[in-house]
């Protein structure tokens, strides 16, 4: 909390002070000429721009532009063009306003940097919260720091009792596609029938695990590999068609692929789990 309270007061500042500075070319540009006008134009851009995207690429522009833009008025001052270059507006005038566009440029990227970092700092707060809350708020699913633990017990329990069980993973394909289209709204209507689906097609004693973003994991208790394709039938009725908010279907396409765990097998979850994201390119459901 402290630390989000330094970067809002930092960023106050900062903004107050690119404010105060940018009333200096105002006070000037504004009360000249049209070439003034243009300039004070350009200046507002490039501020925007480094608000944007940085300081690096707004110091970039604003030399390339001062550069651009000096040589221009030098070359008509020396060639006695006066059609673009007012008596009003000198040479020294620009060089100041060059400087101030230096320091506005600095204290905008000052003000991008600080926010890039209070949203990078806001991204780990939330990923933390992901990680660390047990239940995905949108499946009722478990995350994937329960997922390793349930399955690393699991695994325990069926070296002691000599039992089998599958672990099977499903990816959700063309995802970034579908909340681009559909929007935030049929994304989280779409989790919520997906573990309705899954809640119907599998046991109630079954381990369902939401890890990654479009990732789902099935811990199928006391099940062997003989029982899969019966399996992945049910999951490929259950889930392959979705219905939107407007009333619209829209077929779902999945990759996934599963282990069998047996007793006492000389293999961690983790190096598993690698192997069945490898297999998930061949096999689909």
């Amino acid at each position: 909390m402290r630390t989000m309270m330094n970067w809002n007061r930092a960023i106050f500042l900062y903004g107050a002070l690119l404010i105060l500075l940018l009333q200096i070319p105002s006070y000037f540009l504004l009360r000249l000429n049209a070439e003034s006008l243009l300039l004070y134009g350009f200046l507002l851009v490039l501020l925007l721009l480094t608000l944007w995207r940085g300081t690096v690429l707004g110091l970039i522009s604003s030399l390339v532009f001062i550069f651009i833009t000096g040589s221009t008025l030098l070359y008509m001052g020396l060639s006695g063009t006066t059609i673009f270059l007012n008596a009003s507006f000198s040479m020294q005038m620009f060089f100041a306003y060059g400087i101030m566009l230096l320091l506005l440029i600095l204290c905008a990227g000052k003000v991008h940097e600080l926010m890039k970092e209070q949203e990078n700092y806001l991204k780990k707060l939330q990923e933390d919260v992901r990680n660390y809350v047990a239940i995905d708020v949108e499946t009722g699913f478990e995350n994937e720091t329960r997922m390793r633990i349930s399955v690393n017990e699991e695994m325990r329990r069926s070296d002691r009792h000599k039992h089998t069980f599958v672990f099977v993973v499903l990816m959700l394909e063309n995802y970034d596609q579908f909340q681009q289209l559909y929007g935030a709204k049929e994304v989280q209507h779409l989790w919520q029938q997906l573990s309705q689906k899954i809640q119907q097609t599998v046991r109630t004693t079954d381990k369902k695990f939401r890890f990654r973003e479009n990732y789902i994991g099935l811990l199928l208790i006391d099940t062997s590999d003989q029982h899969m394709e019966v399996i992945y039938d049910k999951l490929d009725q259950a889930l392959k068609n979705h219905q939107l908010f407007n009333g619209k279907w829209v077929t779902l396409s999945y990759k996934t692929s599963f282990f069998t765990y047996y007793p006492l097998m000389d293999a961690t979850f983790d190096v598993l789990l690698a192997e069945l994201e490898r297999e998930m390119k061949t096999n689909a459901l």
